[in-house]
């Protein structure tokens, strides 16, 4: 048996009394524990001890075996190395054998393009289906596999691979996969599910071996939590797709409509982190998924955490959508769920500020008033009492638009065309965009009401009108508003401001009251319209 050299005299001298306290074990010297289990137990002398740390037996394979992953391979160098135990069931007791074995194992944040021999221990966090959104033909599998360390990376399984690793390959199993490419993403990628510079591909040679889970733990869920408060600066990036937690407030709403027959609904709630509240829509069957899952549950609190979700926009307003990789998770076990459902309990989770309070007490303006409000008014909501005499039946009532992007399609060589993504539109989705030309004694401005205002005064979709009615001309059911005064709470945008746009998006609109009499100037009416971006309004109204 050799013993490692010391390089200082020190070390020397204790290599000297550790070598032959060892040899005076094998010569039967050492004298016997007096409280020990067996008879022939023995005290180590401390100074030969490390169990000070809580990880002295990783310490001590990685200082025996260092850089394992990278040398397991060559013979030389275990010939040179060894652990000794006295018994099997010590190195069993001390799990010598699985941590020497994950050891084998890289690391996530190890991986790179550099070779393709590598060996992870994973799990599969979620797993979809990739699906060209033009010819919607099949063109893989896509999974977040974590490690024990709660690392994530994207994976990838090309459509002709998927019948060799798809019937093993389930949500929540452990599996060790070898032989695999590593890339680096271009750069140019939109709505990744993982804050990650790479990724991995499967290949005819990748292994995949699913594992029962018996070794060192990896979590079910890893997720990259942001605040909602995050959202307003985030909404421009769409490179990645986004985690967040909160509480359900209020009960989710279904709606129905048709897109060219074809029968389709969403799900509209609110998700709230105690301060910042956000809307949330939900798409067909994926919104009938929360609205099964929540049946349960309707009566406590539901803590939802929403991995990948996608976050759009709508006249300048903060949403989250579904995209493929979106998860959705109701009262889990997660530290972020525990936190707040102890801060419900506490009392602490619903927070009032000062600028909350004050947004509360909306101000009554009349027109004049409020196409001379400054900057400090931006993004606050008025209130305004406008009435209507006669609404043109010729105007445009409603938009093709993007669900995905939440913008108005452009008309281009006859195609609609999407001017966020790009993305052609052969069959779009439509939605109410309609404008009033409202009054009071102090002049005149369009207002743009809300879908979801319009639907709910109407009790129909568009889709719905259409159905019923003679296609795109004007549905005599939005007759109903002529002649009658509203309340409008409008929410003043930078384009009003800044811009100089008189346009003004209703948010919520009273229950009408009957006039008799008008606010409009005398005569017909021709107002110069100075639109904001999501308008698709003429530039006189008549």
């Amino acid at each position: 048996m050799r013993i490692n050299r010391g390089t200082n005299p020190a070390d020397k001298e204790c290599m000297k009394k550790f070598t032959q306290w060892v040899l005076d074990i094998g010569d039967n010297e050492i004298e016997r524990a007096v409280d020990g289990a067996f008879e022939d137990d023995i005290c180590i002398p401390a100074e030969f001890c490390n169990v000070g740390n809580e990880n002295y037996i990783n310490d001590m394979i990685n200082n025996t075996f260092p850089e394992f992953a990278q040398h397991f391979s060559e013979p030389t160098y275990l010939s040179e190395r060894a652990i000794l135990t006295p018994t099997n069931s010590t190195v069993a007791h001390a799990s010598l054998t699985d941590i020497m074995t994950f050891s084998r194992f890289s690391a996530l944040s190890d991986l790179n393009e550099s070779r393709y021999y590598w060996t992870i221990r994973v799990r599969a966090q979620a797993i979809w289906q990739g699906i060209n959104v033009q010819t919607k033909v099949f063109c893989g599998l896509n999974i977040i596999f974590i490690n024990d360390a709660n690392h994530k990376i994207h994976a990838f399984i090309a459509a002709t691979l998927c019948d060799k690793f798809k019937t093993d390959l389930v949500k929540g199993g452990i599996y060790e996969i070898s032989n695999f490419y590593v890339k680096v993403y271009n750069g140019d990628e939109t709505y990744r599910a993982i804050r990650s510079a790479k990724h991995m591909y499967f290949n005819n040679d990748t292994v995949c071996t699913k594992e029962v889970d018996t070794g060192l733990k990896i979590q079910p869920l890893s997720l990259d939590l942001h605040c909602l408060d995050d959202l307003e600066i985030l909404k421009n990036d769409n490179r990645f797709l986004i985690d967040v937690v909160g509480v359900i407030d209020g009960k989710p709403t279904k709606f129905e409509y048709k897109t060219d027959g074809v029968d389709r609904s969403n799900v509209k709630f609110t998700l709230t982190d105690g301060s910042s509240y956000v809307n949330v829509t939900f798409f067909n069957e994926f919104g009938d998924s929360l609205l099964k899952a929540l049946e349960p549950k309707l009566k406590e609190h539901v803590i939802i955490i929403i991995a990948s979700a996608k976050i759009s926009q709508w006249n300048d307003e903060v949403n989250l959508t579904n995209d493929p990789a979106t998860r959705f998770y109701l009262n889990c076990t997660h530290y972020s769920v525990n936190t707040i459902r102890r801060s419900i309990a506490e009392s602490t989770f619903y927070v009032s500020t000062e600028i909350e309070e004050i947004e509360k007490e909306v101000p009554k303006v009349t027109i004049k008033q409020l196409l001379g409000l400054k900057a400090d008014y931006i993004q606050r909501t008025v209130c305004v009492k406008l009435s209507m005499k006669k609404i043109d039946k010729t105007m445009s009532w409603y938009c093709n638009y993007c669900i995905p992007c939440n913008v108005d399609l452009k008309l281009e060589n006859y195609r609609f065309k999407c001017p966020k993504c790009g993305r052609m539109k052969p069959y779009p989705d439509r939605r109410y965009e309609f404008f009033m030309l409202c009054s009071d004694e102090t002049g005149t401005i369009p207002v743009m009401w809300t879908d979801d205002e319009l639907t709910r005064f109407t009790g129909k979709s568009v889709y719905d009108i259409r159905a019923v009615g003679d296609g795109d001309k004007f549905p005599p059911i939005l007759l109903q508003f002529e002649k009658k005064c509203y309340t409008f709470t409008v929410r003043v945008s930078k384009e009003n401001v800044l811009e100089g746009s008189n346009v003004y998006t209703a948010e919520k609109v009273s229950h009408p009251e009957e006039i008799s009499a008008t606010h409009d100037p005398e005569g017909k009416i021709s107002l110069a319209i100075k639109p904001t971006d999501n308008s698709q309004i003429s530039s006189k109204f008549q």
